[in-house]
C-alpha cells in the first residue's frame, strides 16, 4: 500500500509541474491541455535526465531527476511569471483538473488491484522488459549497458521506461514493484488522456446538452480500455455451452472454441483470453484491454498515453483557429519546444508512432490549408513548411538515442498472404466500430458526391498501387491469392472514403466536432487500409505480423474516440429523449432495432475484460506487487542468488554467465532483474535490435564453457570474453545436464542454497 501512495505522490508531483507548459501547446481546445500533463511531465523530466547523462558527465540517478524536475518547475515559475493570466485558466479549469485527478486515482488504484492478481514477470516480453527497466535504474549513463549482451548498450528504444524509472527515482521503488505499478499508472494516464481527447473532439463546437461531453468521456473511456474484440464474446459464449463446435468452428479462429468448461461463466482453459489477439492468421492484433491484463510494460503500451497527447495536438491544429505559420512557433518557443518534445518522446519509446501521429498532424495541417482554397499540392506543402519547426526541434531531441540503434533499417513491402477475410476482420474490429456504425445511422452525415468522388480516388490508391506493384512484380498470383480477401479490401476503400468526404462537408460546414470524429474514423481505416496492401519489411521476416501488432494498435484507439465521439453527437443532438429513437427520422422502429441490437452486442463485448482478470487471478500467482516474488514459489535458489548477486556484485564490472534463454522464455531472469550482464540472452531479439550481433558466437562459446567446464582452455576463453562468475541453476541443469555444476568443481564456490551455485573464476595463471 505505501508503494501505491508513494508513486501516486510522486506522479502527482511531475504531472503538476507540466500543469502551465502543457496550457502554451493545447490553446485552442477544451481542456487547455490540463488532462495531458503527467504524461508531458513525465517525458519532459525523463527526456531531459536522459540527455544530460549521454551528452555530459552528469551522472543518471536520484540527484540528476530531481534536479530535471526542479528545472521543469522553474519553467511553470517563468511562465507564472511572465504570463499570470495562466494561472486564472487553470482556476477556470479547477474543475477538469479535479475531476481528471479522482478518474487517474480511481483507474490507478483498479488497475494496481488487477495487477496483483498476477504480478509475475515470467513469459511474453515481460522478462526482457524487467531487464530494460533494470538497466535504466541501475545504469550512470545513457544509453543503458545491455544486461543481456555484455559490453554492449541497449539498441532499442526505451525512453518509456526511463519515464517509469523517473518515479522510481523519486520514491525509491525497486524495478521488480516498479514494473507493475508503472503499467498500472500507465493504464491511468490512458484513461484520463482518453477523455481529454473525447470532450475536447465533443466540445469543439458547444455541445447542446451539458450531458454530451459526460457521453463522450464515458463512452470514449470503455471503448479504449475495457471494450474486447467480438472474438472474446465468442469465447464466453462457447465455454459456457452455447453453440457448438460445428457451428464456432465455422469462424475459422485458431482454437476456438475451446474445451466448454467454465466456473461461474469464466473460462476454465488456461489463457483462453489470449486467442482475441490472434484471430486474423498471420498477425498479432493486440487492443488496450488485453495489454493492461496481460501485464507487458512493453513499448507500445508505454507510448499510448503520448500518442493521445498527439492526438490532441493534432485536434488542436484541425479546429483551424491558430493560422499555420511559422510565428505561431517562434511567438511561443514554449509551445514549440513541447511540440518537439512531444514528438521526439514518441521516437524514443516507440519510433512506429511517430509515422502514426506524424502523418495524423500532417493530415491534420493540410485539411486546413485545403478548407481555405489551397489546391492538394499547396495544402501539403503548407503543412510540411508548418510542421518543419517543431519535426527539427524533435529530430534534435531524439537522434542521441536514434543514432545508437545498431538494427537494420526496414523497408515497405507488399503483402502477398495473410490477407484479413471478412469473417475474421469483424471478429477483431466488429465491436469497435458498433458505436461507430450507431453514430452513423443516426446521425446521418452528408456526403456531397464531387466529394465522395475525390475521396474514393485517395482511398483506392493503396489497393491500385499495391495491384499494379503486384503485376509487374513476380508476385502474380498473389491477386487470386486473396481470394474473399478482395472484399474486406474494397469495403474498406468504400467506408474510408465516405467516411472522410463526409468529416470534409462537415469541416465545410463549420461543423468541427461532427468533422473530428468522421475524421478519427478516416484516420483509422486509413491505417487498417494499408497494412491490407502494404507492410513494413524488418528483422523479425514474419510477413506483415509487426505491422499489424503497431499499426493496429493506434487505429484501436482512433475508432474508440471516433465511435464515443459520433455517439455523443447523436445524442446531443436528438430531440425526444424521453421517446428513445422515435426522433431519429427516418424508419426510427428499423433504426431502434439496429441501434438495440448493437447495444447489445457492444455489452456483450464488455464481458471480455472482466472476465479476462478473474483467469489471472486464477492463476495461483501469489497476490502483490513484486513482479519477482514467483521465484520464491517456483525457483528458490534462483531467488537467493539473485539477492547474492544484488549485494555483492557490480554491473559494471563484473560479467555473469547464464545460459542462453530462448525468446519469451524464463531463463537470464538473474541479469534481467539485477542488471549485472550475461554473456547473451534471448538472442531472438538481440537480432532484431542490430544488424549484425555476435550472437551465434557467443551461443558457441556459452556451450563450449557449460559442457567443458573447468579446463585450461575454458579458463583462457572465459577471461577473453570478460566473464567474472557463473551461474549453476535449473536452466544450465536443463540445457547442459544434471552434472554441470561437478565440471566447475575447481573453481572457488563463492554461492550455493538450494541446489544453486554461483562460482567464480580464478585469476589467470591459477591451476
Amino acid at each position: 500500500m505505501f508503494e501505491v501512495a508513494a508513486w501516486y505522490l510522486a506522479s502527482l508531483a511531475v504531472g503538476a509541474g507540466a500543469l502551465l507548459p502543457s496550457t502554451l501547446l493545447f490553446t485552442r481546445l477544451r481542456s487547455r491541455g490540463v488532462l495531458y500533463a503527467r504524461p508531458l511531465g513525465l517525458l519532459l523530466v525523463a527526456q531531459a535526465a536522459w540527455l544530460t547523462a549521454a551528452l555530459t558527465s552528469v551522472s543518471y540517478g536520484p540527484t540528476l531527476v530531481g534536479a530535471a524536475l526542479g528545472a521543469l518547475y522553474l519553467w511553470s515559475a517563468w511562465i507564472a511569471w511572465r504570463d499570470p493570466a495562466r494561472l486564472r485558466l487553470l482556476l477556470d479549469r479547477r474543475r477538469t483538473l479535479l475531476g481528471g485527478e479522482v478518474l487517474f486515482l480511481a483507474a490507478f488504484a483498479l488497475l494496481a488491484f488487477v495487477r496483483a492478481q498476477a504480478p509475475a514477470a515470467i513469459a511474453t516480453e515481460k522478462p526482457m522488459d524487467l531487464m530494460l527497466l533494470t538497466v535504466v535504474h541501475e545504469a550512470t549513463a545513457m544509453p543503458p549497458p545491455d544486461a543481456w549482451l555484455a559490453g554492449f548498450e541497449v539498441s532499442y528504444y526505451h525512453l518509456g521506461h526511463v519515464m517509469v524509472d523517473v518515479v522510481q527515482q523519486l520514491t525509491g521503488i525497486a524495478p521488480a514493484t516498479g514494473f507493475n505499478l508503472g503499467l498500472a499508472a500507465t493504464g491511468a494516464m490512458v484513461v484520463v488522456a482518453t477523455v481529454g481527447v473525447a470532450t475536447d473532439a465533443a466540445g469543439l463546437v458547444r455541445p447542446r446538452r451539458r450531458s454530451t461531453l459526460w457521453v463522450a468521456g464515458a463512452l470514449a473511456v470503455v471503448g479504449m480500455v475495457w471494450l474486447a474484440p467480438l472474438e472474446g464474446l465468442a469465447e464466453l459464449a462457447a465455454a459456457n455451452g452455447f453453440g457448438g463446435p460445428g457451428f464456432w468452428g465455422t469462424l475459422g479462429v485458431s482454437g476456438l472454441p475451446g474445451p466448454a468448461e467454465a466456473t461461474n461463466g469464466v473460462p476454465d482453459a488456461f489463457w483462453w483470453w489470449w486467442r482475441a489477439t490472434r484471430v486474423v492468421p498471420g498477425t498479432i492484433s493486440e487492443f488496450p484491454a488485453f495489454s493492461l491484463i496481460l501485464g507487458d510494460l512493453h513499448a507500445h503500451v508505454l507510448a499510448l498515453p503520448l500518442g493521445l497527447a498527439a492526438v490532441a495536438l493534432a485536434l488542436d491544429t484541425f479546429e483551424g483557429g491558430t493560422a499555420l505559420t511559422w510565428k505561431r512557433w517562434t511567438g511561443a518557443p514554449g509551445a514549440l519546444l513541447l511540440a518537439g518534445a512531444l514528438f521526439a518522446g514518441l521516437a524514443m519509446t516507440n519510433a512506429w508512432d511517430v509515422v502514426t501521429y506524424g502523418l495524423l498532424w500532417l493530415v491534420a495541417a493540410a485539411w486546413v490549408f485545403a478548407s481555405v482554397g489551397w489546391p492538394f499540392a499547396g495544402a501539403l506543402f503548407g503543412a510540411v513548411r508548418y510542421l518543419a519547426l517543431p519535426c527539427a526541434v524533435g529530430l534534435a531531441i531524439a537522434w542521441p538515442m536514434i543514432a545508437t540503434f545498431e538494427g537494420e533499417r526496414p523497408s515497405l513491402a507488399l503483402v502477398t498472404d495473410g490477407a484479413s477475410d471478412p469473417t475474421r476482420f469483424l471478429l477483431f474490429w466488429g465491436a469497435v466500430l458498433l458505436p461507430v456504425t450507431v453514430a452513423a445511422l443516426c446521425t446521418r452525415p452528408r456526403v456531397a458526391p464531387r466529394h465522395l468522388g475525390a475521396w474514393l480516388l485517395l482511398a483506392a490508391a493503396p489497393p491500385v498501387a499495391w495491384a499494379v506493384a503486384v503485376s509487374v512484380g513476380d508476385h502474380g498470383p498473389a491477386l487470386t491469392d486473396r481470394g474473399v480477401g478482395w472484399a474486406t479490401l474494397v469495403v474498406l476503400a468504400l467506408v474510408v472514403a465516405t467516411a472522410g468526404a463526409a468529416a470534409w462537408g462537415a469541416y465545410r460546414d463549420g461543423a468541427r466536432d461532427r468533422a473530428a470524429w468522421l475524421a478519427l474514423a478516416t484516420a483509422a481505416g486509413a491505417i487498417v487500409l494499408t497494412t491490407e496492401v502494404f507492410h513494413v519489411a524488418d528483422a523479425l521476416g514474419y510477413g506483415r505480423l509487426n505491422s499489424v501488432f503497431k499499426f493496429w494498435g493506434a487505429a484501436w484507439p482512433l475508432l474508440a474516440l471516433a465511435g464515443a465521439v459520433g455517439v455523443a453527437l447523436a445524442w446531443d443532438r436528438s430531440t425526444l429523449p424521453r421517446v428513445g429513437m422515435g426522433s431519429l427520422r427516418p424508419r426510427p422502429v428499423l433504426l431502434g432495432v439496429l441501434v438495440g441490437a448493437a447495444t447489445l452486442l457492444w455489452l456483450g463485448s464488455l464481458l471480455y475484460a472482466p472476465a479476462a482478470a478473474v483467469s489471472r487471478a486464477r492463476e495461483a500467482q501469489a497476490p502483490g506487487l513484486d513482479a519477482l516474488a514467483y521465484l520464491d514459489v517456483r525457483d528458490p535458489g534462483g531467488a537467493a542468488s539473485l539477492r547474492w548477486v544484488r549485494a555483492n556484485l557490480d554491473a559494471r564490472r563484473h560479467v555473469l554467465l547464464e545460459a542462453v534463454g530462448a525468446s519469451y522464455g524464463s531463463g537470464n531472469v538473474i541479469s534481467a532483474a539485477s542488471g549485472v550482464p550475461t554473456l547473451l540472452g534471448w538472442p531472438g531479439h538481440q537480432v532484431q535490435w542490430r544488424a549484425a550481433p555476435p550472437a551465434a558466437r557467443r551461443q558457441a562459446n556459452v556451450d563450449d564453457i557449460y559442457r567443458e567446464g573447468a579446463t585450461p582452455r575454458i579458463l583462457g576463453l572465459v577471461h577473453q570474453l570478460g566473464v567474472t562468475h557463473v551461474y549453476l541453476g535449473n536452466e544450465e541443469r536443463r540445457q547442459y545436464g544434471a552434472d554441470v555444476a561437478a565440471r566447475f568443481e575447481g573453481w572457488p564456490v563463492v554461492f550455493e542454497a538450494y541446489g544453486t551455485r554461483i562460482v567464480a573464476v580464478p585469476p589467470a595463471g591459477a591451476p
